[in-house]
C-alpha cells in the first residue's frame, strides 16, 4: 500500500496530492522552493553565524561542544534535531543568500522607487459640484477658511470623519494629479479643484515625509529583489515545456527528463545539502 498524507479525516494518496497542488494553487509555490533548494546548495553556514544567529549576541563566546548546544537550542525551542537540519538551517541558509545574491542592489533599487516611498499627510474635500469645489478652493486660499469645518460640513468622502485629513500614506497611492502637485512639497499650500474620477477634490499638504533608507527600508526592499527573482525563476521553468509533468509510475527512472526536477532538490538527509563550516 503506497503511502498516504493525513490530513484531519482527509487521507491524500500521491495522485490527490498532485491534484491538490493544483487545485490550491500551491505548484508554483513548491516549484520556486525546489528551484530555491538548487540556489541555495552552495551557500555555506559558518558555526559562527550559526551560533550568533540562534544565540541572538555577538558577544558570548561560541561553545566547545556545539552538536550539544544545538541540541539545547533544538529542546528549547520544542523542535527535533531532524526539524532544525531540514528547515531551520535552510532558512538561514535562504537569508544569507538573500544577503549575498541582493545586498549590493539595495540602494540602487532604493533610488529607482524612491517616489513610491515617500509619504505624505493631507488635509481634502471631495466634491460632485465643480462650482461648490470653486467657492471652498477661495474660501481656503483666500479667505483663511477652516478646513476642517469646511470638510466635516462638505466633504463626501470618509474623510469628513476626521475633518479631512488623511494619512500618512504613500506618496504614490494617490490620483497621479494630487501626487505630482505634492512633490513640490510645499506645505500648507491649497489645491485645487482638481479633477479625479467622477469629481473634484480640493486639497491642502500638511506634511511631506521622503523616503529615506533605514534598516527596515533595506530588509523590505531586499526581500522585494529576492522575490522579484524568484518569481522569474518560476515563470521561466512553468513556461518551458517538458519541465514539469505528472509521470506514470511505470516510468522508469531513465525516461525522467535531467531537468525536470534537480536531483538535489529535495534530498533524504537535508544535512548533507546544508553545509556547516567549521568556522
Amino acid at each position: 500500500m503506497s503511502d498516504c498524507l493525513k490530513i484531519g479525516d482527509y487521507l491524500l494518496d500521491g495522485d490527490q496530492i498532485i491534484s491538490a497542488l493544483v487545485r490550491y494553487k500551491l505548484l508554483e509555490t513548491m516549484v520556486g522552493q525546489i528551484l530555491l533548494d538548487e540556489a541555495i546548495k552552495d551557500v555555506p553556514l559558518s558555526k559562527q553565524e550559526l551560533f550568533y544567529t540562534l544565540f541572538g549576541t555577538t558577544e558570548a563566546p561560541i561553545p566547545d561542544d556545539f552538536e550539544g548546544f544545538i541540541q539545547q537550542w533544538c529542546q528549547l525551542k520544542g523542535v527535533t534535531l531532524d526539524y532544525f537540519k531540514s528547515v531551520v538551517l535552510r532558512e538561514l541558509q535562504v537569508q544569507k543568500f538573500k544577503q549575498l545574491r541582493f545586498a549590493n542592489q539595495v540602494e540602487s533599487e532604493f533610488l529607482h522607487i524612491k517616489s513610491e516611498l515617500d509619504q505624505v499627510e493631507y488635509s481634502l474635500i471631495q466634491l460632485t459640484h465643480l462650482p461648490r469645489a470653486q467657492e471652498l478652493y477661495f474660501q481656503l486660499r483666500d479667505d483663511g477658511a477652516d478646513f476642517v469645518q469646511l470638510a466635516q460640513q462638505y466633504s463626501l468622502g470618509s474623510e469628513r470623519l476626521t475633518g479631512g485629513l488623511v494619512g500618512p500614506v504613500p506618496l504614490s497611492t494617490l490620483p497621479i494629479e494630487v501626487a505630482t502637485l505634492f512633490r513640490s512639497e510645499q506645505v500648507g499650500t491649497v489645491y485645487g479643484p482638481i479633477p479625479v474620477a467622477d469629481g473634484f477634490w480640493v486639497v491642502r499638504l500638511e506634511q511631506f515625509t521622503a523616503a529615506r533608507l533605514t534598516e527596515a527600508t533595506r530588509a523590505d526592499l531586499m526581500n522585494r529583489l529576492y522575490n522579484q527573482w524568484l518569481q522569474t525563476q518560476i515563470k521561466a521553468m512553468t513556461e518551458t515545456p517538458g519541465t514539469i509533468a505528472v509521470l506514470s509510475n511505470a516510468v522508469s527512472s531513465s525516461a525522467v527528463p535531467s531537468n525536470a526536477v534537480p536531483s538535489n532538490a529535495v534530498p533524504s538527509n537535508a544535512v548533507g545539502r546544508l553545509p556547516v563550516a567549521a568556522k
